[in-house]
């Protein structure tokens, strides 16, 4: 592992963005978004998940001149079409008229279509709670996983996500996948030549397997069984009430040159209708981790680090592809 100040993190970033044909805007927007996966943990969408940007603006997944269009559908409801350009961009460019909504009517939604798939689901509420508003969040992506006895991939790992703020503190996250792990595992696995727990996977024959070059050609699995297959589609059918595509038809976020066209769904609350709410929930948060116990990663994260620990061969990668943009070593 080798250690390395978020700033620099970012700038490396940025630079692979915008060599790999990203514009200054969009380079920025994701390498931030990349950093702050990394930096609150969520590492399988961080930096090893920004080599699959970096390939897809350079096979045209991701349309590098991508203009979000917004749409108040509603008084309370923001339809955003991404142009088969980055979500994060997209919930940029609508994140000002989201909160002014939600401040009229007491709860507001946005729905994101048209993009590529949505990095860290926890960027988008964290961003939401970090401005004092409660927010849930869900995001669909090409077919990777079975539900229902199915021995075909017909749904994504479709995460669900939820930010509460904390006055003075980190906003609580949590962000998981409906999948009993994230797809990225999968592969970092069988490039590594290990094997993968027993309930993770089916082979392309429709049949458990912990061999993960198997599960690569097979399926992923929903956690909990149907109870986790329910969650998933619940997931897909808020994500992509607005038009993005199903995730059984959308194009591969890895391969080809067609974006997969997937969508994002943000519901935000403010509790401020609710008077002395947003102090009562946090007080409860605390009460919960120092009365009672409760041990959970994001309610111990009161703030983010200065420093992480990246994985020395993807440094060096990242650095080769930023050094593509500067032409200097």
């Amino acid at each position: 592992m080798s250690t390395i100040h978020k700033d620099e993190l970012l700038a490396l970033c940025e630079r692979a963005l915008q060599a790999a044909g990203a514009g200054p805007g969009d380079a920025k927007v994701l390498a931030a978004a990349t950093v702050e996966a990394e930096l609150v943990g969520h590492r399988a969408v961080g930096v090893g998940h920004l080599f699959d940007y970096l390939d897809g603006y350079k096979q045209g997944r991701i349309a590098s001149d991508a203009q979000p269009r917004i749409r108040r559908a509603a008084p309370a409801v923001l339809d955003v079409d991404a142009g088969s350009g980055l979500a994060q961009t997209a919930f940029q460019a609508a994140f000002g008229g989201l909160l002014e909504a939600t401040h009229q009517a007491g709860i507001a939604a946005l729905w994101i279509r048209n993009s590529y798939t949505c990095g860290e689901l926890g960027y988008y509420v964290r961003k939401v709670a970090q401005r004092g508003c409660i927010a849930v969040a869900s995001a669909n992506s090409p077919a990777l996983m079975s539900i229902g006895g199915a021995p075909k991939r017909v749904l994504g790992t479709n995460p669900l996500a939820y930010g509460i703020p904390r006055p003075g503190m980190m906003p609580m996250v949590i962000d998981q996948a409906s999948s009993s792990t994230a797809f990225v595992n999968i592969r970092r696995a069988a490039e590594a030549g290990g094997s993968i727990p027993p309930g993770w996977a089916l082979d392309a024959d429709g049949v458990q397997t912990v061999d993960a070059n198997e599960a690569l050609a097979g399926t992923l699995l929903p956690f909990g069984g149907h109870r986790g297959g329910n969650v998933a589609l619940l997931v897909e059918v808020l994500a992509t009430l607005s038009g993005a595509s199903f995730s059984v038809d959308a194009a591969p976020f890895d391969n080809g040159t067609t974006s997969p066209g997937i969508g994002v769904f943000v519901l935000c609350i403010d509790p401020a209708n609710f008077v002395g709410s947003a102090e009562r929930l946090s007080a409860h948060l605390e009460n919960l981790r120092d009365e009672h116990q409760v041990r959970l990663p994001a309610l111990e994260s009161t703030e983010l680090p200065e420093y992480l620990d990246i994985d020395a061969a993807a440094l060096q990668r990242l650095e080769q592809a930023a050094v593509a943009q500067t032409g200097a070593p």
